[in-house]
């Protein structure tokens, strides 16, 4: 019978793995690899055991960093190779809200399909898609079940976040699938309220114009 190791040698062996200068070599080759996008280059780092979870100097994780570009094959292969969809960075923000505000909508079906989260209190991705005013994105997790009338931690709804953006389509597109114009936020503003503050003057339009349809 083997006998088991303890708690604090498994963490002395776990610190002096991660302080090894290969292992931060290939780290360090890793994030550079997925900035300049050389996808051969990070498979081979992946295979060499580079961490497909352990984030750069600003928080991010080589999976969120993926989201930001415009490469679902770099987040197929850092998946594949056991990357972690619900990490999230100093900010609450996971790979696949990275990826809906970046409008990235190939990027965040492949991470719906493994599992990724896409309907949750607070911010979430069809609030960052709807920010971006990116309407297949939004589509797409409107589809999935994602609450068209979400709102973020202090109210702003997904329609607010369309209209703060100054993208008409989608808040045509929102109206259309249901969200409710008259929610307000915390400050007791509506959707019509920020286009008006903001002078969004199409936006605007196309919120009165529901109201008289009503």
């Amino acid at each position: 019978m083997h006998k088991m190791l303890s708690p604090s040698f498994l963490m002395t062996v776990i610190l002096w793995i991660f302080s090894s200068p290969v292992l931060a070599d290939l780290q360090r080759d890793l994030i550079l690899a997925i900035e300049k996008d050389r996808l051969h280059e990070v498979s081979k780092l992946l295979k060499q055991g580079a961490n497909p979870d352990m984030p750069n100097p600003e928080g991010y994780t080589p999976l969120m960093m993926a989201a930001q570009q415009h490469n679902p094959k770099l987040a197929e292969l850092l998946m594949d190779a056991g990357a972690n969809i619900h990490t999230r960075n100093r900010y609450g923000e996971t790979a696949v809200m990275l990826a809906s505000y970046h409008g990235q909508t190939d990027m965040v079906k492949q991470l719906y399909i493994r599992g990724a989260e896409i309907s949750h209190e607070g911010w979430n991705p069809l609030l960052y898609a709807a920010t971006g005013g990116h309407l297949d994105t939004i589509r797409l997790l409107l589809k999935g079940g994602a609450d068209i009338n979400a709102a973020s931690d202090n109210g702003s709804t997904v329609l607010m976040m369309a209209v703060r953006g100054n993208h008409p389509d989608a808040v045509a597109l929102l109206l259309e699938y249901g969200a409710d114009p008259s929610l307000k936020n915390q400050q007791g503003d509506s959707a019509l309220t920020w286009a008006e503050k903001r002078e969004h003057r199409q936006v605007i339009q196309i919120l009165r114009d529901r109201e008289v349809t009503k």
